[in-house]
């Protein structure tokens, strides 16, 4: 039996609407984490974790997860993506620390260029040229936001932020598969119980920069508190998003976070970006909205196709 007319829009519309919800949660999670400077970024992924668990297990009371008509077997998947989802968090979180909110939110919005090359090289997946313009295209903004004349920008930055571009790729990658094996809620409550295990030992192991302990303060709880609800709530719609419409519709619109984190990063105290930087936000724009088109059109006719019958 196929779906209704009616069905596949409203799936369609709020899959949308949750892609730009999440967006802007996820956004002002990020700024959370920008006013929680006096916290190492370990210290901030547990607490950012361990919230989130708590308000899933709140959920589950109410309404737990089903599970009755899933495949078995996702666990290797289920832990893939709780490890590279980490990590990616670990980097992004790291330069949101340290650099302006709108140069770390680019570095993580270079996932589809590692989504790509992830492709050719494991997949053998044969790309269009217009994919691989795209891609030189996205790297050349990668190289203008690491502008070397810039020094609000070291190696390790640079690092990181190569590291959480190419580990969200994976994670995306496999996200897309577990739908088949866990419902939404198993996913995120997987992911956060693994990062408040990783976080939890990290901040006591000796990593420069990234681990330390040190006791909130009152605003800082406060701000833990916002922290974990934009978290929870960015990673429920995000989920919810790519499981409610096509991936090539809805993944064009997460590039708001970059125009959301210049104008919070501005709003928490950070310059605005120089030409150059701001050249290479635009370049890796276009080029995720390249990349991202021609599934945007396939997907759109297929809806319209499908409506039409």
């Amino acid at each position: 039996m196929k779906p209704k007319k009616s069905q596949m829009y409203s799936h369609t519309t709020l899959g949308i609407f949750a892609m730009i919800v999440s967006s802007l949660c996820f956004s002002l999670m990020n700024m959370c984490v920008k006013f929680l400077h006096d916290l190492s970024p370990m210290e901030i992924i547990f607490f950012r974790s361990i919230v989130m668990v708590g308000f899933l297990a709140c959920f589950w009371i109410y309404k737990p997860p089903n599970q009755k008509a899933k495949k078995k077997g996702g666990l290797p998947k289920l832990l893939f993506r709780a490890i590279t989802g980490g990590l990616s968090m670990i980097a992004l979180f790291y330069n949101i620390s340290s650099i302006p909110l709108g140069t770390a939110s680019a570095f993580a919005q270079t996932m589809p260029l590692y989504a790509v090359m992830f492709s050719v090289i494991f997949l053998k997946e044969r790309v269009r040229f217009s994919t691989i313009l795209a891609s030189i295209i996205g790297f050349v903004g990668v190289l203008c936001i690491c502008d070397p004349s810039s020094k609000s920008l070291g190696a390790d930055n640079i690092i990181a932020g190569i590291i959480g571009g190419a580990m969200m790729a994976l994670a995306f990658i496999s996200l897309r598969g577990l739908k088949e094996y866990y419902d939404e809620s198993v996913i995120i409550m997987v992911f956060g119980l693994s990062m408040s295990v990783i976080a939890g030992v990290g901040m006591f192991i000796e990593i420069p920069n990234l681990s330390g302990f040190s006791f909130p303060s009152a605003k800082d709880w406060v701000g833990i508190f916002m922290l974990g609800v934009f978290g929870t709530l960015g990673q429920i719609f995000v989920t919810r998003s790519y499981m409610l419409a096509p991936a090539g519709i809805v993944s064009p619109i997460d590039y708001s976070r970059i125009l959301w984190g210049v104008v919070f990063g501005v709003m928490m105290g950070d310059a605005l970006p120089n030409l150059i930087t701001t050249s290479g936000i635009l370049l890796i724009i276009i080029s995720g909205t390249m990349i991202a088109l021609p599934v945007f059109l396939r997907d759109y006719k297929q809806i319209q196709k499908q409506s039409s019958v």
